[in-house]
C-alpha cells in the first residue's frame, strides 16, 4: 500500500511542468491560485488525519510555535513561486534534474545546522548529483536556459531548508503550514501581480493544478507513514522520469541530451544511495532478513 501511494503522488506531482507549460498566465497569477486551490483539500486532509489517530484539530497560537509556522509558510511559498518560475524559464527536464538533488542538499543542510552526520557515501553520491546538476547547467549556457536553471537550484535549497526545518521544529505541523501558504501567497500576489484578471478559459487547469499538488502530497504524506526513509526516497525518484515523460509526450518538449546524462548520474545516485541504506537497514534487523533452507 505504501510503494503504491508514493508511486502514485510521484506521477501527481511530476504533472506540474505540463500544468504550467498548459497554463497561460504569470507565474504569480499561477502559483497563487494552485495554493488557494490547494488549501481546502489540505486542511480537510488534515482533519481527517488527525480523528483518525484520535488527535485534537487545534492551532497553537503561542509566539514560538507561530514564528516557527510563519518560517515554514514563509519557505512554502517561495517554493511555489520558484517552481512556476524556473519551469517558466527553462525545460521541465532541467527542473526535474535539479530537484532531484533535495535529499543531498538536505543532508548538508542538516549536517551545517543540525550537526547531523553524514557518511562516506551520502558525500560521494551528493558529489555525483552535483556533477549531474554541472551538466544539467552546462546544456543551458548557449540555450538562454541558465536563469531558470538558477531558480531551480534556488528551488531545491529552499525545499531542503524546508525539510532539514521541519525535522528542526518536531512540534508544527507541516502540512497546515503548506495550506496556510496558499492563503498566505494570494495577497501578496495581488499586490505585485493580478491574479483575479486570469483569463476565466485558464481557471479550469489552474484549479486542476492546485487539486492535483494536494491529492499528491496527501499520498505523499501517507506513503511516507507506511514506509522506512530509504524506501520512500528510493520511490520519491519516480517524480523525476515521471516529469520528464510527461513533458515529452503531452507538450512535446524533448529533454536535452545533457540533462538525459546528468539525469542519469543524480537518479542513480539516489538509487544507489537508497539501496544501500536498505541493505544497511536489513544487517540492523537480522530477523528481516530474508530466510533461506540449509543445505542438505
Amino acid at each position: 500500500m505504501g510503494a503504491t501511494v508514493m508511486l502514485a503522488s510521484g506521477l501527481g506531482f511530476g504533472m506540474s511542468g505540463v500544468f504550467t507549460r498548459s497554463i497561460e498566465g504569470g507565474a504569480w497569477e499561477i502559483a497563487s491560485w494552485r495554493g488557494l486551490t490547494a488549501t481546502p483539500v489540505i486542511v480537510a486532509y488534515v482533519w481527517w488525519r488527525r480523528r483518525r489517530d484520535a488527535e485534537h484539530f487545534r492551532v497553537r497560537l503561542d509566539p514560538a510555535s507561530a514564528a516557527k509556522t510563519l518560517v515554514l509558510l514563509t519557505l512554502n511559498a517561495t517554493a511555489m513561486v520558484l517552481l512556476v518560475t524556473s519551469i517558466q524559464k527553462t525545460a521541465v527536464a532541467n527542473v526535474s534534474v535539479i530537484m532531484a538533488t533535495i535529499p543531498f542538499m538536505a543532508a548538508g543542510l542538516g549536517w551545517l545546522i543540525l550537526r547531523e552526520g553524514l557518511r562516506r557515501s551520502t558525500v560521494i553520491a551528493a558529489a555525483v548529483s552535483f556533477g549531474g546538476v554541472v551538466l544539467t547547467v552546462a546544456g543551458s549556457l548557449g540555450a538562454g536556459n541558465l536563469e531558470g536553471d538558477l531558480l531551480a537550484v534556488a528551488l531545491s535549497l529552499t525545499l531542503a531548508s524546508l525539510i532539514v526545518l521541519i525535522r528542526r521544529f518536531p512540534g508544527t505541523d507541516a502540512l497546515l503550514a503548506q495550506a496556510g501558504s496558499g492563503v498566505a501567497l494570494f495577497p501578496v500576489a495581488l499586490a505585485v501581480a493580478d491574479p483575479l484578471g486570469m483569463a476565466a478559459s485558464e481557471m479550469p487547469l489552474t484549479v486542476a493544478f492546485g487539486l492535483v499538488f494536494a491529492v499528491s502530497l496527501i499520498l505523499w504524506t501517507e506513503g511516507v507513514r507506511r514506509l522506512r526513509a530509504a524506501e520512500a526516497a528510493l520511490l520519491a525518484t519516480t517524480e523525476t522520469p515521471c516529469s520528464i515523460l510527461a513533458a515529452w509526450i503531452v507538450v512535446s518538449e524533448a529533454p536535452p541530451v545533457l540533462t538525459v546524462v546528468g539525469g542519469l548520474l543524480i537518479v542513480g545516485a539516489v538509487i544507489t544511495h537508497a539501496r544501500a541504506d536498505l541493505a544497511r537497514d536489513r544487517v540492523g534487523r537480522p530477523w528481516q532478513r530474508q530466510r533461506t533452507r540449509p543445505k542438505i
